[in-house]
């Protein structure tokens, strides 16, 4: 009798047989083997092998994401050979220390009538010419089949040593007839792949923190001193604006309920503190006036200064009016630099005109700045970052200092009087 057997796991869907190529069931004439239930049908096997029995048997085993398969090449002889037939073998290999190691060995040998002879396999290392003894940490299991026909012997090593690696021999033994089979076992070698270019992780973090540091610190310098250096920077190598034809740094535009904060704060100091030339003049209620109004007196200026309120537009504070505004004092020509007195209406639900054009895309044809009262530092320094350069730009805490002392003295004189 001989049996071809598997085992297979409870999630095995499918199970196919096939010799040589051909699906299981088999005809009479092509093979004899049939299925042993007794093994749950995972066996094929025959009670009398023939020729006709040669050949390639394949196993395939698949379910929903595995796919195995497994063949056995059979052949027949015509006699059991006076040699044993060796089925399997180990091949060299290598394995580090602290693995477990496993070498199998088999053979097929035949029947053997006589009582006290048969067939044996046995593990030996080369180097010592002994038999490994079995033990706790190397020891060897025999295994047989077919009544002894086929034998094999495992060689197990756990834990393997340094001492353990050299050439394994596995002698298969039948009466009057020894095989001598070797195998070499050798320390695998761990090659530690250098990379060339490693990736400087360290280097690139401390990078990371240093840029990170750095911009930290150009925020915070530039929000304490960022728009003094701006306004340093503007009039020393910015271009001047002179020999253009122009007498008037600016012309300061207001209504009349906004003049005071015009021509008694802004104007006086634009003149003497921050020496640039200003023009002033009183904005008309009606807009549609003031492009014939202010064409001539803009042409002499290079910026426009105007005081937006709703006292300015007639009372009138809403996104259209607004715009109307803007776009008039844009068309003049120079610079227009805006001076929100009040917040600008809601510009949300804000819809298109006939020129494509809303307030919010117009304001950026102007400079806005709003109001704070009383103006600070960095206000006026908006405001002069908006003004042509002055190369004779003088510290403004000095000239204040200064100014302020002529209005004290100024006021002195007029309380004496």
């Amino acid at each position: 009798m001989i049996r071809l057997a598997g085992i297979v796991s409870h999630d095995v869907l499918n199970q196919i047989r096939y010799k040589n190529g051909e699906p299981y069931p088999w005809l009479v004439t092509n093979s004899q083997f049939i299925l042993y239930p007794e093994d749950a049908n995972q066996t094929v096997y025959t009670k009398s092998v023939s020729e006709s029995d040669a050949g390639n048997y394949t196993c395939i085993l698949r379910n929903d994401t595995v796919v195995h398969s497994h063949t056995i090449v059979l052949t027949v002889l015509a006699k059991v050979p006076d040699d044993p037939l060796i089925t399997y073998f180990p091949k060299d290999s290598d394995i580090a220390v602290g693995q477990n190691l496993r070498l199998y060995c088999e053979a097929f040998g035949g029947r053997i009538d006589l009582p006290d002879a048969h067939n044996e396999i046995i593990w030996t290392k080369m180097d010592t010419n002994r038999t490994l003894l079995n033990g706790t940490r190397i020891y060897q299991e025999k295994i047989s089949r077919e009544g002894d026909q086929t034998f094999g012997t495992y060689l197990i090593i756990n834990n393997v040593q340094p001492e353990d690696f050299g050439t394994y021999v596995c002698i298969v033994k039948k009466p009057g007839i020894t095989k001598n089979l070797t195998v070499s076992i050798q320390q695998k070698v761990i090659v530690v792949y250098v990379n060339p270019n490693p990736f400087p992780v360290e280097k690139m973090l401390v990078i990371m923190v240093a840029m990170a540091s750095m911009f930290i610190a150009i925020f915070v310098l530039n929000l304490r001193y960022g728009l003094d250096v701006r306004l340093r920077y503007k009039n020393q190598f910015g271009r001047l604006e002179e020999d253009d034809g122009k007498i008037e740094d600016a012309l300061i535009l207001y209504s009349g309920k906004d003049e005071d904060i015009a021509l008694n704060l802004v104007l006086p100091k634009l003149e003497s503190v921050y020496n640039y030339k200003a023009g002033s003049r009183k904005l008309s209620t009606n807009i549609d006036t003031w492009l014939t109004e202010l064409h001539r007196p803009s042409e002499r200026c290079r910026r426009i200064i105007i005081f937006l309120s709703p006292s300015a537009l007639n009372g009138s504070w809403d996104t259209a009016t607004v715009y109307k505004a803007i776009k008039i004092l844009d068309s003049l020509g120079p610079s227009v630099i805006c001076i929100l007195l009040e917040k600008l209406p809601a510009m949300k639900n804000e819809t298109k005109n006939s020129q494509g054009e809303t307030l919010k895309s117009v304001l950026n044809l102007v400079n806005l700045i709003d109001w704070i009262d009383p103006p600070s530092d960095k206000w006026w320094q908006n405001l002069c970052l908006w003004m042509p350069p002055k190369r004779n730009f003088k510290n403004s805490e000095h000239n204040t200092l200064r100014l302020n002392r002529t209005m004290n003295r100024q006021e002195s004189l007029d309380n004496l009087v």
